[in-house]
């Protein structure tokens, strides 16, 4: 090699390893990235907890007594009661023309008194030809005569008796009447229109006995008989009631029993949509943690915990039945473990916390 030659070599890799150690102090000197700031956080405990499974159902709230009222007699609509009047068991509801049934009652008391006088008449007869039957002064089958037209008379007034009796009948029929304490709920004719027998002129809803009807696995008829208590939920807000009823007969297709739970009064009106909790298994111990500490997401659910450093510690959990504001976890978590339950979306792993007292009590729902 010729002297230029390792020369210029030479000089290029002493300039390379100074370049190289110019590099290494400037990265040494420079400043290392800061470490996030604590993240503040509220924290609650795991905890041992007795669960009993619930199975949901959707239900509805009904009436015990909601009913189409009908009319047992044809005749014209001349009154209904107007949609949302309040009626009393025995008032009317509609009310029908009963013009011919009146002049046909006129006709019926007519007949009756007519008959009346003549029985009258023959019973005073009756006395007479007795008297003169004892004093053997008429023959003997005169008097029988008279005692047989008194008892054909007697009997004609009990038919015309009869007869008033049935038109009146037929005159009450004419007005349609509660069967029971109840609003109008809908009107199916109106005023004008022809009425049939058997024909409905109205529903009548009885909004002071309301309950919610349901139905349930047949499997879980050991555990809903009446007198259970299930929990009813509707617009956010859940409440236990107890069981009144239960059908003992299963749906072959579904498999499903109706169920009827008592509710306030004052609470859901008629035809609420509502769901129905009810006890599907016996209690089991499991490991609840507050609903707030848990992480939904697309990829799995998952809950912060904070470890003896204050330090955020993420773990992937699987949510089970839930009760109270609880919910059972599985996935390594153990009683007394202190989760993260304000503030956990946007803590990272291993990220320094500062824990802060709750601002008020996680919401029991």
């Amino acid at each position: 090699m010729r002297p230029l030659q390792a020369s210029l070599i030479a000089t290029a890799l002493v300039g390379a390893l100074i370049l190289s150690q110019l590099e290494f102090d400037a990265d040494a000197s420079a400043p290392s990235k800061p470490e996030a700031p604590p993240a503040t956080v509220s924290v609650a405990p795991a905890v041992d907890a007795e669960f009993l499974p619930w199975h949901w159902a959707p239900g509805s709230v009904v009436s015990r007594s909601d009913s189409r009222v009908s009319g047992d007699a044809a005749g014209l609509v001349v009154r209904i009661a107007e949609v949302g009047d309040a009626v009393r068991a025995g008032q009317p509801i509609a009310v029908l023309d009963d013009t011919a049934l009146r002049l046909e009652e006129q006709e019926s008391r007519a007949v009756v008194a007519r008959v009346q006088a003549q029985l009258e008449l023959a019973q005073a007869q009756e006395r007479r030809f007795a008297t003169l039957s004892a004093q053997q002064s008429i023959a003997r089958a005169q008097y029988e005569q008279q005692r047989a037209d008194r008892d054909v008379l007697a009997q004609d007034l009990a038919q015309a008796r009869a007869q008033l009796a049935r038109t009146n009948h037929q005159r009450a029929r004419m007005v349609v009447r509660a069967p029971f304490d109840g609003i109008i709920a809908e009107r199916l004719v109106q005023p004008g229109e022809y009425l049939q027998p058997g024909e409905a002129v109205a529903r009548l809803v009885d909004t002071a006995a309301r309950e919610v009807r349901t139905h349930a696995p047949v499997a879980l008829a050991q555990h809903v008989a009446p007198g259970a208590i299930v929990r009813v939920r509707s617009g956010g807000a859940e409440r236990e009631a107890q069981v009144t009823a239960l059908v003992p007969v299963g749906d072959e297709a579904s498999r499903q029993l109706e169920l009827r739970v008592a509710i306030d009064q004052d609470v859901l009106p008629v035809g609420a949509a509502v769901t129905v909790g009810m006890p599907g298994a016996q209690t089991r111990a499991v490991v609840a943690v507050p609903r707030d500490a848990l992480v939904l997401r697309r990829e799995g659910d998952f809950v912060v915990r904070v470890d003896a450093a204050d330090r955020a510690e993420r773990l992937p959990v699987q949510a089970g039945d839930e009760f109270d504001g609880m919910v059972e976890v599985t996935g390594g978590i153990a009683p007394g473990d202190r989760l993260v339950v304000r503030g956990a979306e946007r803590v990272e792993p291993g990220q320094a916390l500062s824990i802060q007292p709750l601002a008020e009590p996680l919401a029991m729902r």
